[in-house]
């Protein structure tokens, strides 16, 4: 029902001048921001009135003013009784509850939204006065199981004497007519568009008992919308481009009058609320901070403030307390976890940061996707036993502390008050919220925290005991469902939504966003009411109709409420396609016209433009002063595959960021297979072995070498490893192992002289660290160097300038290049179906299936053994010394395919180069 139809009107004049004259008058608003709005302008009148001095006004939101009566007559001497009041959190618990155990609730993956929603429900009923209508009317299936969660929810409410908000306006009308209960003299329903009949009852008894009820209007400059005529309409290419003009309007309008009020509306305002911070931010630094009374203060803010604040556990204090009580029961994704790790709102989080930073870097080869509070912390001190430079003693302190609170205090079941104190507890034991002053963004957010933290307590009214898995995701759905905006200084600039608009003035609005798609404001039917009664109870967003006449209401008031007016709308919308998008067809009467906006420099562009650039060569680093090289044989692979590689993965020590991962990654499973290999051969050490070898024994010596090997890889990466993956993993060897010494048993006679064995090579002025997973000796004393890899290799990857494969003719360098001493290199296939040899050898039969070196095609060009060797020399020592040398170009062998799995793309940036000299070449072509 219209709000200015029932009552009589007072003007704002004569609004002040009573709450100045009459302590007993009290004006109410449909919320908190028009309340807050209305006490600044009643101030600033009695600033003008040339008052030092005066009564503040009793000016609050409509449901503060029924608390505030409801506890008044709680607290009176009049002996009423009356139930606890609930509040809504409380409530939604109730119903969340009383769902659950429901028969229709008990297979829903999300109560707590069902809940929300039924909750919703109950208010609109008695808001709107629905449940007579509801009788006569045929209810479906949802409806039906509505109405029953409803009379249970009654049924709980009388039981434990208790009263929900939603009842509130109600109980404090009978009070009213029962009671001799103080009223006030005077009321004032202030900015009110629509009425609910709950509400209009009230105010009607409330008159009938003597109260003087008036209706005041916002004093909008303009009392018709065709009057502005400072209204005009804008079309912008898209979204992006219409929010900064409004940020550029805004940010001319306040330069040319520092006092003026500047409002931006934002329909749909939560879903964008990023890119409005992100862009009016741009465009309002650094300049415009200038005007600002507190310019000189130690805290930066800008001069606009966004009306829609974040969930709370948008906030990175909130999201680490949450994280540690989702940690202590369930556990985490290991990239929360190191977001944990290195919060600086744990304790020590700012005297180890980069130490902590280390230790997640490190931590990531051995983590699994998911920890749980132990295997954090075991991870935790693997990684630091390995990496010994490390160190984060305050950081396990703590982490070892929470675990013991967890281990001995976390109850099976208990009451939410309960809770929230072990919450406390655990929070306390890992140092929450670290050693360093909170700036005054953070103390409000720990603020709130606490408050959250109260209110969840409270539960104990509706909910007897939970689990504590639930009580966490309690008060992880209290927290997400809070919105938090904390304090800042006044700014001349407000970004509202479409709702907290609806009353302010302004000097000067912007209503951006109004395409089609999203203006008229779609109705937003509840499911759990039938949508005729919803409809024909004239529910502002119940039906397309009443939706379409609010948003109507609610866009006159913009033409009303400001001396200019912008309605803006895009002519694209978002995305790949970029689809053209109309205006609504409510501002298609509003003529279209031009904003001029000014050009406001892009600083970023002009502190570019401002350098004196020079071009230089920058591909070398210093040379090698000392022969020692850390990363062994790598060293010579990477720089044959590109010089830049080598240098940042061995002079800059640049590391890849590792991925967690279950069970073993391809390098993990090389490694072990490496490892049973080695243990086998140290115990077989000749091929007669092998061959003279009972099968019983045969299977010992596997099962005690894969054990061994297992038992070892455990100790280095322990979370991987579970108990039951072991033994599919145990499996596996077995199988392999037998393939693969079927194939060994085809070889003539030979010994294993060394397995894993390391060493060094002098090669180019470096020293390199080696080690030769196995040599063998062949029945004429001559020597076989192996290598073993899990997927097959050809022998084309040991040749070129530039080999992929260097490690063999390495090898091969080092141990000598007269014929009689070595008899050929091979790389050993290791692979269930697929192991073999891939050989260069320098005589006939010396491997199965494995021709000689004079008759491989890939080996023509040699004259002789000791000519290959010579040129592998040769080859490999001009890599050598292009490393030692401090070649560092960006020179990929074989681009893209060298690139595609290089983890040092972001730092060499090949992709961006490659871009701009296609694009180059493109223009030359136009």
């Amino acid at each position: 029902m219209t709000a200015s139809s029932l009552f009589p009107h007072l003007s704002i004049h004569e609004i002040f001048e009573r709450l100045n004259d009459c302590e007993a008058i009290t004006v109410v608003t449909p919320n908190r921001r028009l309340a807050q709005a209305l006490k600044e302008n009643f101030n600033r009148y009695q600033i003008n009135q040339q008052k030092s001095v005066w009564r503040s006004g009793d000016i609050l939101p409509f449901s503060s003013f029924l608390e505030r009566v409801y506890l008044d007559a709680l607290y009176s001497n009049l002996s009423i009784d009356l139930p606890q009041l609930l509040t809504d959190t409380q409530a939604c618990a109730l119903w969340q509850s009383i769902i659950r155990s429901s028969e229709a609730g008990s297979g829903l993956l999300n109560t707590g939204q069902t809940a929300r929603l039924a909750y919703e429900a109950w208010q609109l009923i008695h808001a709107w006065r629905l449940a007579p209508d509801m009788q006569n009317r045929f209810l479906n299936e949802d409806c039906s199981v509505f109405r029953s969660w409803m009379a249970t929810f009654e049924a709980e409410l009388e039981r434990k004497r208790q009263i929900d908000p939603a009842c509130l306006a109600d109980r404090i009308g009978a009070l009213y007519v029962k009671t001799s209960l103080p009223r006030p003299e005077v009321l004032i329903y202030y900015g009110f568009e629509v009425l609910t009949p709950q509400q209009i009852v009230l105010l009607k008894i409330l008159q009938e008992v003597g109260s003087n009820v008036f209706c005041a209007n916002p004093p909008y400059p303009f009392q018709d919308p065709s009057e502005n005529g400072n209204a005009r309409r804008l079309s912008c290419i898209d979204s992006q481009i219409e929010i900064r003009s409004a940020a550029e309007w805004a940010r001319s309008r306040l330069e040319a009058n520092p006092a003026a009020s500047i409002a931006v509306v934002v329909p749909e305002l939560g879903s964008v609320r990023h890119i409005i911070q992100r862009i009016f931010s741009e465009v309002m630094q650094p300049d415009v901070r200038k005007l600002l009374p507190q310019a000189q203060s130690s805290q930066d803010y800008l001069p606009f403030n966004i009306s829609l604040g974040l969930p709370l556990t948008d906030y990175p204090l909130i999201d680490t307390a949450l994280s540690v009580l989702v940690l202590s029961k369930y556990g985490l994704t290991f990239d929360r976890a190191a977001n944990l790790v290195c919060s600086p709102f744990l304790a020590g989080g700012e005297l180890e940061m980069h130490h902590r930073a280390s230790l997640v870097q490190q931590m990531r080869q051995y983590a699994p996707p998911f920890v749980t509070l132990e295997q954090l912390l075991s991870l935790i001190q693997l990684t630091l036993e390995k990496h010994k430079a490390i160190h984060c003693p305050v950081l396990v302190e703590h982490i070892s502390a929470l675990s013991m609170l967890h281990k001995d205090r976390i109850p099976r079941e208990s009451r939410p008050a309960a809770y929230a104190q072990l919450f406390s507890q655990l929070l306390a034991a890992i140092g929450f919220p670290g050693e360093r002053t909170l700036d005054s963004t953070e103390y409000q957010t720990l603020e709130k925290w606490h408050d959250v933290l109260s209110e969840f307590s409270t539960l104990n009214t509706v909910i007897a005991t939970l689990g504590y898995g639930d009580a966490v995701d309690k008060l992880n759905d209290i927290a997400a469902n809070t919105l938090f905006q904390p304090q800042s200084p006044t700014a001349p600039i407000q970004i509202l939504g479409v709702w907290e608009a609806a009353g302010l003035t302004f000097d000067h609005l912007w209503v951006v966003g109004l395409s089609e798609a999203q203006w008229p404001l779609r109705a937003r039917p509840n499911p759990f009411l039938p949508y005729e009664v919803q409809n024909n109870a004239g529910m502002s967003l119940g039906s397309v109709n009443e939706a379409l006449n609010y948003s109507r209401q609610l866009q006159n008031n913009w033409l009303m409420c400001a001396q200019e007016v912008v309605l803006s709308h895009p002519k694209f919308g978002e995305g790949i396609d970029k689809q053209a998008v109309m205006p609504s067809p409510l501002i298609r009467s509003i003529p279209e016209g031009i904003v001029d906006l000014p050009e406001y420099p892009d600083y970023r562009e002009m502190i570019c433009n401002a350098a004196r650039l020079e071009r230089i060569e920058d591909d070398r680093g210093s040379p090698i002063t000392e022969s020692d090289v850390a990363g062994g044989i790598a060293v010579i692979k990477d720089f044959s595959a590109c010089p830049f590689r080598a240098w940042a993965r061995h002079r800059m020590q640049v590391q890849s960021r590792g991925e967690p991962h279950f069970g073993l990654n391809a390098q993990e499973r090389g490694i072990l297979v490496h490892r049973v290999l080695c243990l086998i051969w140290r115990e077989f050490k000749t091929k007669k072995t092998l061959d003279s070898i009972a099968p019983c024994d045969f299977e010992a010596t596997l099962q005690d070498a894969i054990s061994k090997a297992m038992t070892e890889f455990r100790l280095w990466r322990l979370p991987s490893l579970s108990k039951r993956f072991a033994e599919i993993e145990h499996r596996r060897l077995i199988r392999l192992m037998h393939e693969w010494l079927a194939e060994e048993k085809k070889r003539g006679d030979f010994s294993v002289i060394e397995t894993e064995e390391k060493s060094t090579i002098q090669i180019g002025g470096l020293v390199l660290q080696m080690r030769l997973d196995r040599v063998d000796q062949l029945e004429d004393g001559q020597l076989l160097i192996i290598d073993y890899k899990t997927r097959p290799y050809s022998i084309n990857s040991m040749f070129g300038e530039r080999p992929d494969e260097p490690q063999l003719p390495l090898y091969l360098v080092k141990i000598g290049s007269d014929a009689s001493t070595v008899a050929g290199i091979a790389f050993a296939s290791v692979k269930l179906g697929q192991t073999e040899f891939s050989a260069i050898v320098n005589g006939q039969n010396i491997l199965p299936d494995v021709r000689s070196f004079d008759e491989e095609k890939e080996c023509a060009q040699f004259l002789s053994w000791d000519a290959l060797i010579t040129q592998w020399r040769s080859d490999l020592t001009k890599l050598a010394e292009g490393f030692g040398q401090g070649d560092a170009c960006v020179s990929p062998k074989n681009y893209p395919v060298t690139c595609q799995y290089c983890d040092m793309q972001p730092f060499c940036r090949i992709d961006e180069r490659l871009t701009a000299f296609v694009n180059d070449e493109d223009a030359d072509d136009d």
